[in-house]
């Protein structure tokens, strides 16, 4: 269906006279034909002052050099161009930057060929300025808050704030902000002092100087009422916001402008709330700071593990308490006959809760390493003990439950063998003397918290020299394998230790050693009563060779209680063996036998005949205890020799 001429002729009147899209029609030469009251609109010109003038001189204030080579191209091609953005300030308001969205067409004779170009073109100012500054707080998002560096949230603000924004934006924060401190509310006619952080474009002349204090004055009003306010000068304009977060003033920013383009309602609104979300990250980030403090002054206090010389291996460790391994600890724990004990454990998470866990599950590792259990026991037990504290945290969020890896194990000298349980992903390597490493020597489990038990255990020989390494991080990369096997041949302890990677919160490294053979003497007892006498003869003979003269009396007792318990209580074979260690300077009395019943200590009342030999024991001795084993179990006790 055809449009009549008459109605054809109406509409183009109309958009000549009425329409608000601005129309502009050029001829061949890209001179101006024609324009309509929208495009007068917009220039604020008359139709006479443009119309047959050419294209670049009209609109130099429009990005000419930009739009004539498009216009040109749709002259010669005829292919259109939609919303192609041109800015520039007409002279209807020549001291604000406009935006506008222009499409071309070609307009051609009835032969097809061209006689001119018509664009069409809308003001989009106000809604790319609104784009804009939805893109501005998307970065801000992004990008403030990603650190835990008050300085680094400053920077960010300032850097997403130019050039939308502001020409120039900086930030000035209290003393409290820069150097951790505490800060609260204050007086009334107090203000804390501001000092320069960040500001960009770095360097520019009219920016503040960063480390500088800022011009109280300035700011007194601003921090005081925690408001916004704008400052105008013959050039500028100054728009000053606070950083306050929960009442408490943080700092304030600054936004700067060239005075042609003032500070609109819209752009307080996003400063205001670009200031806003940075002082919150501020504020997360120093209670961060804090807390991280905290947990570290809390851990460095409680961690004080005391690796004085062994006997049983020679120990290298090092620790090194950051945020992410505030739950990280490790020990070394002397245990009875001359073994040891090593154990690296960490609480998943940071700050305070994961280190006031670290120091619960390290207690209740020092508890269940003096019942003398075996390792997978202890990991077993300790894995309740997770499970425990877990429930009893009153915040704890059923999502983020309380986890823990750790590694516990028992090496003995006099056996050079070596007992250990594993759970979770800590790093475990097992390196023998000559320079072979076993970086699985137990497979992963789930951690302490999780499913299980039953957790990774085993028990196998480690020869003298051998290397056993434990880690609170996770399984080590084949170039720290491979630098392993090169240089640590015959190695020592400090060297591993320096090679493993420094994001490890705890490492300890252990080089075994074995005890002289002379140092240790057992004897298979009969059992019969009558064979404690001779037990007896065995003790002080050796303790006689080992010119141990001043303890045989006290030992002599101790021998002729605990086998004649074994022998009455217990069942055959009954063993006696004796184990002076000269690094600590102790002697060790032990007897073992089959029978599954534990000892107790009784306290015999005056008309009692008997059950007084554990209570003499433990008076005679500094210690005593009770192991078991697949063989039964051991009772022993520990002595210190006199100097």
């Amino acid at each position: 269906m055809s449009i009549p001429g008459e109605v054809g002729a109406k509409v183009l009147e109309a958009m000549f006279s009425q329409s608000p899209v601005g129309l502009h029609v050029f001829g061949p030469d890209l001179r101006v034909l024609r324009v309509n009251s929208g495009a007068v609109g917009m220039r604020g010109v008359p139709p006479s002052a443009v119309v047959g003038r050419p294209l670049a001189e009209v609109y130099a204030p429009f990005d000419a050099d930009e739009v004539e080579p498009v216009v040109r191209r749709v002259l010669a091609t005829g292919e259109p161009v939609f919303d192609l953005r041109v800015r520039g300030c007409p002279p209807v308001d020549p001291d604000r930057e406009h935006v506008f969205s222009a499409s071309m067409f070609r307009l051609e004779d009835d032969e097809g060929m061209p006689i001119g170009v018509v664009a069409a073109a809308v003001d989009i100012t106000h809604r790319e300025q609104a784009r804009e500054r939805l893109s501005v707080m998307h970065e801000a998002g992004r990008r403030i808050g990603r650190s835990l560096d008050p300085l680094r949230c400053a920077h960010s603000l300032v850097e997403v704030s130019v050039p939308v924004l502001a020409d120039v934006a900086a930030v000035a924060l209290t003393d409290a902000v820069l150097y951790r401190e505490e800060s609260a509310a204050l007086p009334e006619g107090h203000h804390p002092p501001l000092r320069w952080a960040a500001a960009w474009p770095s360097g520019a002349g009219e920016a503040p100087v960063v480390g500088e204090a800022a011009d109280q004055a300035a700011f007194d009003d601003v921090v005081r009422r925690l408001e916004p306010r704008i400052e105008r000068s013959q050039n500028t304009d100054d728009l000053v916001t606070p950083l306050a977060c929960r009442g408490v003033p943080l700092g304030a920013a600054l936004f700067r402008r060239d005075r042609r383009d003032p500070f609109e309602d819209e752009d307080v609104r996003l400063a205001m709330n670009l200031a806003s979300h940075t002082a919150l990250c501020i504020d997360n980030a120093r209670r961060y700071e804090q807390a991280h403090a905290v947990a570290l002054a809390l851990q460095g206090h409680l961690l004080r593990p005391s690796l004085t010389r062994q006997g049983a291996v020679d120990v290298s460790h090092r620790y090194r308490p950051t945020g992410r391994g505030a739950g990280a600890w490790f020990d070394v724990l002397p245990l009875s006959g001359a073994r040891i004990a090593m154990v690296v454990g960490q609480v998943d998470g940071h700050g305070p809760k994961a280190a006031a866990a670290m120091v619960q599950l390290r207690s209740a590792v020092h508890a269940l390493s003096a019942l003398d259990l075996e390792p997978h026991d202890v990991v077993a037990r300790l894995n309740d003990t997770v499970r425990r504290l877990d429930e009893e945290r009153p915040s704890a969020a059923p999502s983020e439950p309380l986890t823990a890896g750790c590694v516990y194990a028992i090496h003995d000298p006099v056996k050079s063998e070596c007992s250990i349980a594993r759970a979770g992903r800590q790093l475990l390597l097992v390196g023998c003397p000559d320079g072979t490493w076993n970086d699985v020597p137990l497979p992963e489990t789930p951690e302490l918290g999780e499913d299980g038990p039953p957790f990774a255990a085993d028990e196998f020989s480690l020869p003298v020299g051998s290397m056993l390494v434990l880690s609170s991080g996770h399984v080590p990369d084949v170039g720290l394998l491979r630098r392993l096997r090169e240089g640590t041949a015959p190695g020592s302890t400090e060297v591993v230790a320096d090679m493993l990677p420094g994001d490890q919160a705890a490492v300890l490294v252990a080089r075994t050693r074995a005890l002289d053979p002379a140092d240790v003497a057992f004897w298979d007892i009969p059992a019969e009563l009558s064979s404690v006498s001779e037990a007896r003869r065995h003790a002080t003979g050796r303790l006689g060779q080992w010119q141990l003269d001043d303890a045989a009396l006290a030992t002599e007792l101790i021998v002729s209680e605990l086998v004649t318990n074994a022998i009455r209580h217990g069942r055959p074979p009954v063993r006696l063996r004796l184990v002076r260690n000269t690094v600590h300077n102790t002697l060790t009395c032990e007897v073992l036998d089959a029978g599954p019943a534990a000892p107790h200590l009784r306290h015999a009342r005056a008309g009692d005949e008997g059950g007084r030999g554990l209570f003499i024991c433990g008076e005679l001795a500094d210690s005593w205890g009770v192991r078991w084993s697949d063989q039964g179990k051991t009772v022993w006790t520990e002595a210190a020799l006199g100097t």
